[in-house]
């Protein structure tokens, strides 16, 4: 007969298989056991992928890669172990998918908190299993325990403290339902993090001499069908019953729909004799590209939003919104998601002057200054061109003349050795992988030079916009979707996050491939205020802090490919090949603010 804690192992695990999650993120230890050997015989049966990370805050972020891969637009076909989504998974209305991470307990769970609360800002669905000891062993001085139950504040939509020895019954089903549910966004439509404290209880190793049984439990929530497990908009979560089914006494769960926005029409709340842009930041509405389209209007798009293959799209945004450009004449913005990389675009969305019509699924939405005069959870097409042709004539041609400079620049500065903005352009053009973008400068600069044709395959985690775990994230996407994957970072996100090259001997292979942009150091800031000459004395060690590491002998220890290019053409050479096995490109640039500033001045022609 199984143990008690191994029985409630497989019960959780039973139940996520039932409730559509396919992807689990596992970090070895002592009092997670249980799930370990759950686990096991459940990816033996085929019911999940279990991803191994020795590191769990990398683990996170390998989750957050994992749960934003349903969300690309072109998933792979499904035809090998590695590719795409097992059938049946568990997803938000937008397509992210609902991934479990699992740890033991102590400081293993606080090391969750950054990809957690990168979950959060970005609406992605984890569970958080977190192995914990049991009630009489917390608040007594035991070894690796620390109050683990609500550890991430704010950052989780809900939290369940599970007590060791429940048993694995209907009720458990039902809790678990209820969590991925939540996680999904249902009824509540904000998904996010949730986290399960379980508590386990010696001794934490199965009776060998139960393994059919166990291995039959576990697997299963695997006899409903895909159908069934089938989440989106206005689906059920959980299997329920299936007329006919054998009577499962850890059966049903219940069915939880998602919530299904209705679409506000247009002429209610977009004014349509202002002078207005749709823009569009991470996390926008799939549909704004039709607004823009069938209204006549510019679209200006992060290149985060995936709606930069949108023919309404004008490249650009960063010079044509600053003072001077076309921005000054806007008098209305209908906006989506959440615009992170430009001052200047922010500086349009707070001026009293401009109406603001904001679209968003959550409560979340961007609206600092206080400026929104209507929010709406979903936006219907206008049936009419906006009443000034004119407008986004104007646009464009404004776009032409800052690319014409753009690409001058690049001309000139590229002419002896690869800079930021010629590496951004360079992976911009390049052939067509998925692309994850770094914070600070990397994602900044594609913004700036990238142009017209647009890719709806680029991800950045823009929750927290930190440079947490971008590799991890990278790693986890391609595993989610079967694809290969090019990083794009700075040196210092590198060495941040450089441990997620680590692979383990059995772990499925990935093609990733790292592209490093080394400015030696935090070049970032030297394109703000703390780059002026007044403070040139204190940047160098309090933001510059340049590294003394090797980014060659780090790859190369980690048992990834190396490859440094010094020049344009190199890198664009590079950059043409297949991305196969994992491989660090390494591009050494300058510090020079002066020719992004440049790059970003409003067009002259006005």
């Amino acid at each position: 007969m199984s143990h008690p804690s191994q029985e409630l192992a497989e019960g959780l695990v039973g139940a996520l298989v039932a409730a559509g999650v396919r992807d689990v993120v596992y970090c070895p230890g002592s009092r997670s056991a249980p799930l370990a050997y759950a686990l096991a015989d459940a990816e033996r049966a085929g019911t999940v992928r279990v991803h191994v990370r020795l590191d769990e805050r990398g683990a996170a972020f390998v989750a957050v890669g994992l749960s934003r891969a349903g969300m690309l637009a072109t998933p792979g076909d499904g035809t090998d172990e590695g590719d795409a989504l097992l059938p049946g998974v568990a997803r938000t209305a937008t397509g992210a998918v609902a991934v479990a991470v699992v740890t033991t307990s102590g400081g293993a769970v606080a090391e969750l908190h950054a990809g957690v609360a990168e979950a959060s800002h970005s609406g992605l669905p984890l569970v958080v299993l977190s192995a914990d000891r049991p009630f009489e062993l917390r608040g007594v001085g035991a070894s690796q325990t620390t109050t683990q139950p609500g550890v991430f504040g704010p950052h989780v939509r809900a939290c369940w403290d599970v007590p060791a020895g429940t048993p694995a019954d209907r009720r458990l089903r039902a809790l678990v339902a209820r969590a991925v549910a939540t996680a999904l966004g249902a009824p509540t439509g904000e998904p996010g993090p949730v986290q399960l404290d379980i508590g386990f209880r010696d001794p934490l190793v199965p009776d060998p001499a139960d393994p059919a049984t166990r291995a039959g439990r576990v697997a299963r929530g695997d006899r409903v069908t895909p159908a069934d497990r089938s989440v989106g908009a206005g689906q059920p979560v959980g299997a329920g019953r299936r007329a006919g089914a054998t009577e499962d006494p850890v059966a049903p769960s219940p069915h939880v729909l998602l919530p299904r926005p209705v679409p506000v029409p247009w002429t209610e709340v977009v004014d349509p004799t202002l002078r207005t842009v749709v823009l569009a930041g991470d996390g926008a509405d799939p549909e704004a590209g039709t607004w823009a389209g069938r209204a006549g209007l510019p679209l200006l798009a992060e290149p985060s939003s995936d709606l930069t293959t949108a023919p309404a799209w004008v490249p650009h945004q960063q010079a044509l919104v600053g003072a001077g450009g076309p921005g000054d004449g806007v008098e209305q913005v209908v906006l989506t998601g959440r615009p992170t990389l430009s001052r200047a675009v922010s500086a349009l969305l707070s001026r009293p002057d401009v109406r603001l019509v904001v679209q968003s699924r959550t409560t979340s939405w961007w609206d600092p200054s206080g400026n929104a005069d209507v929010v709406v959870p979903a936006l219907a097409a206008p049936e009419h061109l906006h009443d000034d042709s004119g407008w986004a004539l104007l646009w464009e041609s404004a776009s032409r003349e800052v690319g014409e400079r753009i690409q001058a620049l690049l001309a000139r500065s590229g002419a002896t050795r690869p800079t930021l903005a010629g590496v951004a352009a360079a992976v911009w053009a390049a052939p067509p992988v998925v692309l994850v973008l770094g914070a600070s400068n990397t994602v900044r600069a594609v913004d700036l030079v990238a142009e017209a044709p647009g890719r709806d395959d680029v991800v950045s985690n823009r929750g927290l916009a930190g440079i947490d775990g971008t590799i991890a994230t990278a790693r986890g996407l391609a595993w989610g979707s079967g694809r290969a994957v090019r990083a794009v970072m700075g040196d210092l996100t590198f060495l941040h996050d450089v441990s997620s090259l680590a692979v383990t001997e059995s772990e499925r292979p990935v093609d990733l491939q790292v592209v490093v942009i080394d400015d030696h150091g935090g070049s970032i800031f030297a394109g703000l205020e703390h780059g002026r000459p007044e403070y040139a004395e204190d940047f160098p060690h309090w933001f510059g802090t340049a590294q003394e590491a090797s980014i060659g002998d780090l790859a190369r220890g980690y048992g990834a490919d190396y490859r440094e290019v010094t020049t344009t053409d190199e890198l664009v050479g590079a950059l043409a090949a297949p991305v196969r096995g994992r491989s660090v490109l390494h591009v050494r640039v300058g510090i020079d603010p002066s020719a992004l500033a440049e790059m970003s001045l409003p067009p002259q022609g006005l």
